[in-house]
């Protein structure tokens, strides 16, 4: 059960608590040609994929599977089949500047019955989208956050540790790894995501 926590721990500290995926994108166009449509948006963002809806009141956006982007001039160019009477695109970042990936929102589901726990019943999970790290949080970059956050009043219970830097954080706990990801958010200007509270008015630090 321990290796069991210590790995979701690991795997939960993976995720910066970004709240936000979305980002406004200017000079995203569209131009009607025949029974198809163009969309086209600047080369200097490489890194966006192209979503659609038929629905913005129940927004169900998927990625677009049916245009490849292709570069002409200076712009991105992807062709899009009418078969809706209405769709709506947006596009959205697949990675961040530190490395981060693209996760869209969507269900899965959680627990299993391998060792007959009654609170690991499966259960289905919906997520809005978000962004996670690539890696294993390293220790250096938890000690990068920790020193961060014990200067702005959170407390932990362990101050983690690693073989190296470079190597993934150790020793941490759960609810450690709650205020860290929760430091790591506003240490980049984001709101925090885990509360002591159910209006989400305390902080949990």
């Amino acid at each position: 059960m321990k290796t069991k926590i210590q790995n979701s721990i690991i795997a939960l500290a993976l995720c910066a608590c970004i709240q936000s995926a979305l980002a406004q994108v200017t000079n995203f166009g569209i131009a009607s040609a025949g029974n198809q449509s163009v969309l086209y948006w600047p080369t200097t963002l490489p890194n966006y994929i192209l979503q659609s809806t038929t629905n913005l009141a129940l927004p169900n956006w998927v990625t677009v599977s049916n245009a490849v982007p292709v570069t002409v001039g200076n712009a991105f160019n992807a062709n899009i089949t009418n078969t809706s009477s209405a769709m709506f695109f947006r596009l959205i970042r697949n990675t961040t500047s530190d490395g981060m990936a693209f996760i869209p929102a969507g269900a899965f589901t959680m627990g299993d019955t391998l060792d007959g726990e009654s609170d690991a019943v499966p259960t289905n999970v919906t997520v809005s989208a978000f962004y996670m790290d690539t890696n294993l949080v390293s220790y250096g970059q938890w000690q990068s956050v920790y020193n961060y956050a014990t200067n702005q009043g959170y407390g932990f219970v362990d101050a983690g540790g690693g073989k190296a830097a470079n190597h993934p954080v150790v020793q941490v706990d759960w609810f450690d790894t709650l205020k860290w990801c929760n430091a790591r958010s506003q240490q980049a200007g984001l709101t925090p995501i885990y509360y002591t509270d159910a209006e989400m008015t305390q902080v949990y630090y």
